[in-house]
């Protein structure tokens, strides 16, 4: 199911122990020189301490939420975040777009200036310092399919919220006396999406490529999802271009296969082509994050229209091979 809804950016309160939502915000400063990835989980799929309750012979009783955060710049993750919380400190809204996790979370308003995504981060990162963010993903192209309403039984919901927004804002990092260790001013384009299923992830899902770049005159999302028991995955590209969507079923062909660290087999050269004519070619390139059940990208994005003229840029690519997640020594090795 694939939406692009204000409306359904809410938290939609599964009762199925074993679901999932996420909120993810990114962007891309100008060149792709830095790069902000922001994600917030009512259930954190890739938990040791969730994957254990969901393997074990009950139902697990608790949420476990978390928060994502990485700065990525001139090549690098400059902070990192993943923070475990107690179910107790999350909190969402049914009615609003609106989030609390811990000190941090995020809200949806509207002014005079435009409507968009105030995001507020608190967490700590490696050394016990503590990195603080304020920032805005004032939207420029959303809500663009409004009415099509994303919650329902068994299946998994895109909503593609805001494939594009001016993001401004600066994130400052404290040592362990509360000094003043870095600051950092941010401005770029960015990208907000929201997540749902009440199906346990690695239960549902063999493989998920997705990715998005900006360019000067469009965006351009592509998806290729993957469930198990079903050899034939979903491919769309998705194109943004004057406050219009327009999404398409493509042919998706993958080449030149590698193995990473962890053993996930990905592909470093995609190409995805409409009936139309229409062409995306996506290298992945400089990895961000990695782990054993996904990897994220700075990649190169070139799109091609009818008129024949490829577009080059930078964006963020991500490939998700959740199986290993179903391995018990896996999960025992983050046993609280």
């Amino acid at each position: 199911m694939f939406a692009s809804s204000i409306k359904e950016d809410v938290w939609h309160r599964s009762t199925d122990s074993k679901s999932y939502e996420w909120w993810y915000f990114d962007a891309l400063s100008a060149g792709g020189k830095e790069a902000i990835l922001i994600t917030f989980l009512d259930n954190f799929v890739y938990s040791p301490r969730y994957n254990r309750a969901a393997t074990g012979d009950n139902e697990p009783s608790e949420r476990f939420p978390a928060l994502s955060f990485t700065y990525f710049a001139d090549g690098e993750a400059v902070y990192r975040s993943t923070a475990e919380h107690a179910g107790e400190e999350f909190s969402a809204s049914s009615d609003e777009p609106r989030l609390r996790l811990g000190k941090s979370g995020f809200s949806w308003s509207e002014g005079s200036y435009g409507s968009g995504f105030t995001v507020e981060i608190d967490t700590t990162i490696s050394r016990g310092r503590r990195l603080k963010a304020h920032l805005e993903w004032l939207s420029i192209e959303a809500d663009l399919k409004a009415d099509q309403e994303v919650a329902g039984p068994r299946r998994h919901c895109w909503n593609m919220v805001a494939p594009r927004s001016d993001v401004t804002g600066h994130i400052e990092v404290f040592n362990r006396d509360g000094t003043t260790a870095d600051v950092r001013h941010f401005r770029g384009t960015g990208y907000h999406d929201h997540v749902t299923d009440n199906r346990w992830l690695t239960q549902t899902v063999r493989d998920w490529h997705w990715g998005r770049a900006h360019f000067a005159d469009a965006t351009a999302v592509f998806c290729r999802y993957r469930e198990i028991g079903n050899d034939a995955p979903v491919s769309k590209l998705i194109i943004v271009r004057d406050n219009e969507l327009r999404e398409r079923n493509v042919r998706y062909e993958e080449q030149n296969f590698v193995r990473d660290k962890f053993g996930i087999r990905y592909p470093t050269r995609l190409r995805l082509i409409s009936e139309d004519n229409m062409r995306l070619r996506v290298k992945p390139g400089q990895l961000i994050h990695s782990s054993f059940y996904f990897l994220r990208f700075l990649s190169e994005f070139t799109l091609t229209f009818r008129d024949g003229v490829p577009r080059k840029t930078k964006g963020i690519s991500e490939f998700v091979a959740p199986r290993a997640l179903k391995t018990r020594w896996i999960n025992w090795l983050g046993k609280a």
